[in-house]
């Protein structure tokens, strides 16, 4: 006999208070009527074939950026948004006083007209000089006069209405507007002071479409270089693609985000090897409302995700992320034994676009596996009791 049976006993109650608590489940769950083992639907593991991803650390930046400048001179009456503002493509930025550009204007009008008038005078003299000269009462040289008098007169109402467009573009030009729907990351200017041509008077940046930066290993960007992929553009023609690019994903916020084009920089960094590489998540114009909502409104550019670039293919066991029975970082199947089902710890992989799971190890091929893996974990709480 032992001496002291105490820490035999104890580690008795440790032991069965372990097996229980892998077993337990809210008061709620077990108290209901779980379906009969039998009904419980399983998939019979199989070895099949998959893309390797590799994940890589990426940025998100807008591909609408820029500066916007005034193109006239003069004092800024109105500012009508502040940083961080929400506005709407042809919304008035920023107002600037147009007394000048209207006098400009009035004086480019009052120009047309005086060309007109002298216009309208000497194509009268010339008609009256073309009847004069047939009958041999005009001599050839006044008109040819009056002829080049008419043509520059006609020459000088073209030149006045050119002055009155571009005084009207004057007119225009105070009036500054957001060229697409975006947020207002600066602004440069401040009430009552001049402005004058080129000088920068705001930034921003839309929030869709946006792009991953990531730098991708040499060896990686020589692969995706020789991939002839037809959503793939020049960066200088950037087209909006709806087409989903199937070997590169996105993943932020424990999601998973399809892509569209990439475009790799045509040199490598000497330091790290590595290459550029711009990737342009797929563009959802086309989709409704509701799923922009619940899908790409909560990505921001500055933001870090992860790019997934499939390299090569691996084989192995993928299941449903319903059939994984996630406790904190241990993870764990039902496997079907018998009339019930039996737990067994595993070891995970990578997620796949489908959202289908590889099974590392504590798995073998011909094991069949309970689909939904809450409601075998009931059975089990249930047979327990």
């Amino acid at each position: 006999m032992l001496a002291n049976p105490l820490p035999l006993i104890f580690a008795a109650m440790v032991f069965s208070l372990t097996s229980v608590s892998a077993f337990s489940l809210p008061i709620s769950l077990q108290m209901s009527s779980p379906a009969p083992s039998s009904a419980l639907k399983v998939i019979t593991t199989q070895i099949e074939s998959a893309p390797h991803y590799v994940l890589l650390e990426a940025k998100l930046e807008a591909i609408k950026q820029s500066t916007v400048s005034a193109q006239t001179q003069g004092i800024i009456e109105r500012v009508n948004f502040d940083i961080n503002d929400k506005v709407e493509a042809g919304q008035v930025l920023i107002l600037i006083n147009n007394s000048q550009q209207k006098a400009a204007l009035s004086q480019a009008k009052a120009a047309l007209a005086q060309a007109n008038a002298l216009n309208s005078d000497t194509q009268t003299i010339l008609k009256r000089n073309r009847s004069l000269l047939s009958k041999k009462t005009l001599s050839q040289g006044e008109f040819d006069s009056s002829l080049a008098r008419a043509n520059s007169a006609e020459a000088a109402v073209l030149a006045a209405e050119a002055f009155v467009e571009q005084a009207q573009e004057q007119v225009t030009y105070t009036r500054i507007t957001a060229p697409y729907s975006g947020i207002v990351r600066q602004r440069f200017v401040q009430l009552g002071e001049l402005v004058n041509p080129g000088q920068p008077v705001m930034t921003g940046f839309a929030l869709k479409p946006l792009r991953a930066v990531v730098d991708i290993p040499q060896t990686l960007a020589t692969k995706l270089s020789t991939q002839n992929l037809s959503t793939q553009i020049p960066a200088s023609n950037h087209a909006v693609s709806h087409s989903a690019n199937p070997s590169i994903h996105i993943i932020a916020n424990g999601k998973q985000y399809p892509t569209s084009q990439f475009t790799l920089f045509p040199y490598a960094d000497s330091r790290y090897s590595s290459v550029r590489a711009r990737i342009d998540l797929l563009d959802n114009a086309n989709k409704t409302e509701a799923f922009q909502s619940a899908g790409r409104d909560h990505l921001m550019p500055g933001s870090w995700v992860k790019v997934q670039i499939a390299n090569g293919e691996q084989r192995g066991i993928y299941l449903p992320a319903s059939a994984i029975f996630q406790q904190g970082e241990v993870a764990s199947l039902f496997i079907q034994h018998n009339d019930g089902f039996k737990l067994r710890y595993v070891r995970l992989g990578q997620t796949q676009p489908d959202g289908r799971i590889r099974i590392l190890s504590g798995l073998e091929a011909g094991e069949k596996v309970a689909i939904d893996a809450l409601a075998a974990a009931m059975i089990n709480a249930q047979e327990t009791l």
